[in-house]
Formats: C-alpha cells, sequence, structure tokens
C-alpha cells in the first residue's frame, strides 16, 4: 500500500484530507484478510488513486472547502449511463476542480458537471482510470456532479469516487 503523506501545509483542508483518507486506508488495512477478501480492497485502491489527484490538485492552489460536503462514489458498474452522486452548491466565478478515480480494475472513469436544468457544462470522458474537470460557474447554484465507469477489467464493477474542491 502506497502511504499518504500529511502536511501541515497548504491549509486545514489538505490535512483534515490527508487524516481523513489515511484513517480509512488504516482501518481497511487493520482488517487484515477481511478487507484483502471484501470490497475494501477496492475502496482503498480508488482512494489511493484519487489522493493522488488530490496532492495534484494542492500544488495547483486547490483545497477541500471548509464545513462543506465534497466527496461521494460507489460501487459503479460498466454501463454508458451515468450515476448521479450529488448536488454541491459553487459561487460564480470561483474555480473548482473536480476529481473522479476508480479502483484498480476501473480501466474508464468518466466524470461531469452538469447545471440544474441538466445541461452538461464540463466533462472530462478521456479513456483513463481517473478523470479531472475545472470549472469556473457563471453563477451561483447547485450544481449535479456524475460518474461513469464506461470500461472496466472484465466488466468487472468498480469503486469508483469523486471528490469537488475549490480555489
Amino acid at each position: 500500500m502506497r502511504k499518504l503523506r500529511l502536511s501541515g501545509r497548504g491549509g486545514p483542508g489538505r490535512f483534515a484530507l490527508g487524516v481523513c483518507l489515511t484513517s480509512v486506508a488504516a482501518v481497511l488495512a487493520s482488517a487484515g484478510n477481511v478487507a484483502a477478501q471484501g470490497q475494501g480492497k477496492f475502496v482503498t485502491q480508488a482512494t489511493q488513486r484519487l489522493a493522488k489527484l488530490i496532492g495534484e490538485a494542492n500544488n495547483d492552489g486547490f483545497k477541500l472547502a471548509n464545513n462543506k460536503f465534497s466527496m461521494g462514489g460507489g460501487w459503479i458498474r460498466k454501463s454508458t449511463d451515468w450515476t448521479n452522486l450529488y448536488t454541491i452548491p459553487m459561487e460564480r466565478g470561483k474555480s473548482y476542480r473536480i476529481l473522479a478515480a476508480g479502483d484498480d480494475d476501473a480501466r474508464d472513469v468518466d466524470v461531469q458537471v452538469l447545471d440544474q436544468g441538466g445541461k452538461v457544462l464540463e466533462s472530462d470522458t478521456k479513456r483513463d482510470p481517473e478523470a479531472v474537470v475545472n470549472f469556473r460557474p457563471d453563477a451561483s447554484a447547485r450544481y449535479l456532479i456524475r460518474v461513469r465507469l464506461f470500461a472496466s477489467r472484465e466488466d468487472a464493477p468498480c469503486v469508483c469516487l469523486a471528490i469537488v474542491m475549490e480555489k
């Protein structure tokens, strides 16, 4: 298992995220063979991929918002259909980065941002197990974040996680 590097640099959002992800990984690792045999290992894999993307976003000046929901995911089946994760308030003119990642069986994870009318405003649909969208809303409103597992090893369902960061 890759170790997450914790640092107080970057403010409390970055440190809190590191503690949160490290805690999840530690709990799963401490479960030993139970986690290795169950779905917990897939949560760990997706978390590790997402943590790498979060570190890159931190380096670009993005952070988690204080006291706001920003992360979600699920056990998603390969499909051309999208899975709605959550809606989140975003402010006009502020910069956001939406990150998504799947477990080690994921081959193509996509992410989209939609307005309240269902119009796709931004998306990452490249063939990659990780997806990154930079978004700057024209209006303060709630926006829908959704993901799709477009391809996976042997068409297996995968844990896919997404997170919204801001600058």
